[in-house]
């Protein structure tokens, strides 16, 4: 990803803002990078810059008018919604093209690339913020369970260069469960060991991408070196050339040359050679002649083991970050969607708290799951009910009886109060569905529990709890 820095458009007070801002930049496409998919990120997202702050709009430049098109058609309400939550100065995000930008802004803005440039040599400041560690994907922040032990294993095995089962392993499960990681983990480790081989990691669109701009220029000498010349290729994200016929037969013999001189390939989709109808034959016999590991959608204590692992990674470079148990499991709970999901529900807690200066609350963190997620329709009062007697453990035969003790008068009245909060029932009709309780009753449950709230620290943890397993009992239902 490039670095984000302003171009000196003013050496004023202006400065400090400007840079306030390119930490917001880098914290919004952290979430971005976690919320859009690789293939999508990396064609259209990885390659904005931050150019100016210019009075109250946040400039930045694609490389391309085809790139800035497509992220104001597609993306730019998502980020100036991410932005919209991270500055206070009302500030909007607008993007286009290098090209289109004003010539005296262009000039400043490529005078300030050129200094980076110059300082490539020096070693990088560290930003405050979101950002991760630069080798963000590796085997020692991989949580492993049953769901991937197999893909981790063999990965490993080729990350440290032992004998695997075959030179082709294919790698195939649903989008966000963790593939990436483990190509990515493998690059990582090859890398920074003392092993001589070389690696390559292309996502397929970043291999059709070189492969037609080599074909305008009748030259695809350099993508082919590039590639033969791996002992060790990993391809992230098959299923993009699927279909594309003078592409997959330029992959196919890539692959071939790769494995001709005795290197390992791993490959990467959604789904299996047999499912991925639109795949050349040749190519899909070749595949299904290797070693095919499907990785499973992870478990509910994968799940939570996910979180914590990000949380500590962010936690690394911002030690006032941490979440509670309560925290993790209403993430796990709520977030339904594979391991990156759950990686950016993590960010958007940080980047509402400890980013900002502020404590993490549970409050806090239902907030960026409904960020996330969107927000839940109005619940039925039969479901206010149901997560009152999950938070009491009490029956609906307590909570609509005639019984005054408190073990069950003061789950009733929280439930009484959550249906007057929440839904949009009259008095009567939420006193007809606690036993036909008459609505003065209802009102007086509303009043005494509106008065007493303010004040008392545990009446609200105890709404809190309830509102929770309110939350769940939804996004249950909603699956």
């Amino acid at each position: 990803m490039k670095e984000y820095n302003i171009p000196e458009l003013e050496k004023t007070a202006a400065e400090g803002s400007a840079q306030t801002a390119i930490v917001i930049w880098q914290s919004v496409i952290e979430v971005l990078k976690n919320e859009v998919s690789a293939a999508s990120f990396g064609k259209w997202l990885k390659d904005l810059e931050f150019v100016a702050d210019m009075e109250g709009v946040i400039q930045l430049a694609a490389p391309t008018g085809i790139q800035s098109d497509r992220v104001n058609n597609d993306f730019i309400h998502k980020i100036n919604m991410l932005w919209a939550e991270r500055d206070t100065s009302g500030r909007r995000v607008a993007v286009c093209s290098w090209a289109d930008l004003p010539s005296d802004v262009r000039a400043l803005a490529e005078e300030a690339r050129a200094e980076r440039a110059a300082r490539k040599t020096e070693e990088p400041a560290v930003q405050p913020g979101v950002r991760a560690p630069v080798r963000h994907f590796t085997f020692d922040n991989l949580v492993v369970a049953e769901s991937n032990r197999l893909a981790a294993t063999v990965c490993t095995k080729i990350a440290g260069n032992q004998a695997t089962p075959s030179q082709i392993v294919y790698l195939y499960g649903h989008h966000g469960v963790g593939k990436t990681h483990l190509l990515k983990a493998i690059e990582s480790q090859i890398e920074v060991s003392d092993d001589e081989r070389s690696v390559v990691y292309m996502s397929a669109e970043e291999f059709m991408v070189a492969f037609v701009e080599g074909v305008k220029r009748r030259d695809t000498s350099d993508l082919k070196s590039r590639l033969r010349g791996a002992d060790v290729l990993l391809i992230d994200d098959l299923q993009a050339i699927a279909g594309m016929g003078g592409t997959q037969k330029e992959f196919f013999g890539n692959i071939r040359a790769v494995v001709g001189r005795g290197g390992q390939v791993v490959i990467a989709a959604d789904e299996s050679p047999s499912q991925l109808g639109a795949l050349n034959s040749r190519v899909r016999d070749e595949f299904q002649g290797g070693v095919l590991i499907q990785v499973d959608e992870p478990d509910e204590e994968m799940r939570r083991a996910i979180v914590r692992m990000k949380a500590q990674t962010i936690a690394a470079e911002n030690p006032g970050f941490e979440l509670c148990d309560d925290a993790v499991n209403l993430i796990v709970s709520r977030v339904k969607g594979p391991g990156r999901q759950l990686y950016g529900a993590v960010c958007n807690v940080f980047t509402a708290t400890t980013f900002i200066g502020q404590p993490v609350t549970l409050d806090d963190v239902s907030a960026a799951v409904r960020r996330q997620i969107g927000e839940m329709r109005p619940p039925t009062i039969d479901q206010v009910k149901r997560a009152t007697m999950t938070a009491f453990d009490i029956t609906k035969t307590d909570i609509e009886s005639a019984r005054r003790s408190r073990s069950i008068a003061y789950p009733r009245q929280i439930a009484m109060y959550l249906c007057r909060k929440l839904t949009t029932r009259s008095l009567p009709q939420i006193g007809k569905f606690f036993g036909n309780r008459d609505h003065t009753t209802v009102l007086y449950a509303v009043r005494k529990l509106e008065e007493a709230v303010a004040s008392d620290e545990t009446l609200r943890r105890d709404i809190e709890k309830v509102e929770r397993a309110l939350e769940d009992i939804q996004a249950n239902a909603a699956k």
